[in-house]
């Protein structure tokens, strides 16, 4: 089990905790397998992440990797790192950011052609 930002989640994984939006109303009960109707209907809740069976958010990083050229990650990361150099990335969620910000900088990279 383990906490995964709505972003990485993909239809057909399931549910080890019940989503609660944020009055604490539960959106769907544990077990159940995600569709893209969950995914919107979380999104339009507020809910920014859910605990799936049988994955960490460590897995979607790894798995986010999977297909990108360790040079234009590395060049990436450090651009992106560079801007939280005042702020740092040991708190859990600037570290999420830069993670994802890093992402997004290597998808520039890669396919607008710019930011290089």
């Amino acid at each position: 089990m383990g906490l995964i930002s709505l972003n990485d989640i993909k239809p057909g994984m399931k549910l080890a905790a019940e989503v609660k939006d944020r009055a604490g109303r539960t959106l769907l009960a544990a077990g159940q397998e995600i569709t893209e109707k969950h995914l919107k209907i979380f999104k339009t809740w507020g809910v920014t992440d859910a605990n799936i069976e049988g994955a960490s958010q460590e897995d979607m990083v790894s798995q986010d990797l999977v297909d990108v050229d360790p040079e234009i990650h590395a060049k990436a990361e450090e651009f992106i790192l560079a801007k939280f150099r005042h702020a740092g990335t040991t708190h859990p969620g600037l570290k999420e950011l830069a993670r994802l910000a890093t992402m997004r900088r290597v998808r520039e990279m890669t396919e607008g052609g710019h930011g290089n």
